[in-house]
């Protein structure tokens, strides 16, 4: 494939994984993060005429709109966005703190909908376009002290619900993957006791959203594909 797609979320373990799959596959890539000193370690993967990185606000609506904007200007509309962003916060409802709330609303739910209210916007001039984004299986079930990251998940399952049916007449598609516990050094230190051995490798998830994007997906739109890696 080739291409340009915007990346975001880009600097964390899955986002470092999903920008090297898709310059393997010959995209080009704009990497979208928020934290100035990683963003600069994952330039350093290619050269800049096939991957460049930008720090954007996605909960800011006039930031997106400036991202979509000079990315149009400079490249046309990508053909795929990869909108990775979210945030996790364990709690009990007794113990969820408006801020908790808040958090996973934001990372999870507006970030969202200001990267799709753009897709929706551009990929509809372009004729079509392709949208992945990242919920989780909690999102197909609230177990007890996830119920507010599990709400946010779910309305991004809907959100790509909505979006792809919005954009199907003129040839653009949305899906969601749901990966299970990645291995990530982040949730290795979280979880000592755990079996990393059973959990989903970020290349993995990587490889599963490069395919959503690629022609040999086409009649794939709506979906949420569950990538809960092996079982042992």
């Amino acid at each position: 494939m080739n291409g340009r797609v915007l990346i975001t979320g880009a600097t964390g373990a899955l986002g470092r994984s999903v920008v090297t799959r898709f310059l393997d596959e010959g995209d080009r890539v704009l990497a979208v993060g928020t934290q100035e000193a990683a963003l600069g370690e994952l330039a350093a993967l290619a050269p800049s005429d096939v991957l460049s990185v930008r720090r954007v606000d996605l909960s800011s609506t006039p930031e997106v709109e400036r991202l979509f904007d000079e990315v149009e200007s400079a490249s046309g509309v990508p053909r795929a966005v990869v909108h990775l962003v979210g945030g996790f916060r364990w709690a009990r409802f007794a113990d969820c703190s408006d801020a908790d709330w808040s958090y996973l609303m934001k990372l999870n739910l507006e970030t969202t909908f200001r990267v799709f209210r753009e897709c929706a916007r551009r990929f509809e001039r372009a004729g079509g376009g392709v949208v992945v984004a990242v919920s989780s299986p909690a999102a197909l079930l609230g177990e007890a002290g996830v119920g507010g990251y599990a709400a946010a998940k779910a309305g991004v399952l809907r959100m790509v619900e909505s979006l792809a049916r919005e954009m199907a007449p003129f040839g653009g598609r949305a899906n969601a993957v749901l990966p299970g516990t990645m291995d990530t050094p982040a949730n290795r230190t979280a979880m000592p006791d755990a079996a990393p051995a059973t959990w989903v490798p970020t290349g993995d998830v990587a490889s599963v959203i490069h395919f959503l994007t690629t022609p040999a997906a086409i009649a794939v739109n709506g979906a949420a594909v569950r990538v809960p890696g092996p079982t042992l």
